[in-house]
């Protein structure tokens, strides 16, 4: 199964993500800042990053352009509070591998389809393919 890191400083949200993520069976490392998702991201085969902004000692804009610099072929999602045009467009502007970026609050239903998508499409089609499809579809809607 594919791995997964996933940074978000908030405990609750990430061990609620990162346990619906796990009973669909992926491996999920969680990271609580953007220093130690790059540091994981290093230290083991990643298939998917899934990035919060805001988070202390690096913020998620910060940590997708050292993941871009580093490791172009690892597909980057955002999942954060964030939702305003701005913050969406710096997210696909952080990086060339930004696939997605979900605004929360987000349905652990939407969040796993979104994965799901994402990393099928990255092994059918590829990276950049997956990319302009969801640049024309930037945020999944409130639901």
């Amino acid at each position: 199964m594919p791995i997964i890191v996933y940074a978000e400083d908030d405990r609750d949200c990430r061990e609620l993500f990162a346990f619906v993520l796990r009973r669909k069976g992926y491996t999920v490392y969680e990271a609580i800042n953007g220093v130690q998702a790059i540091q994981i991201v290093r230290d083991e085969p990643v298939d998917l990053i899934i990035l919060d902004i805001r988070m202390p000692m690096m913020n998620g804009y910060d940590v997708a352009k050292v993941i871009a610099r580093e490791f172009p072929h690892i597909p980057v999602m955002f999942l954060s509070a964030k939702g305003l045009p701005r913050e969406i467009n710096k997210s696909f502007s952080s990086g060339n591998m930004v696939v997605a970026h979900l605004v929360k609050p987000v349905s652990t239903d939407d969040l796993v389809a979104r994965v799901e998508h994402v990393l099928y499409r990255c092994k059918e089609h590829g990276l950049d393919t997956v990319r302009q499809e969801n640049l024309a579809d930037l945020v999944m809607v409130r639901a």
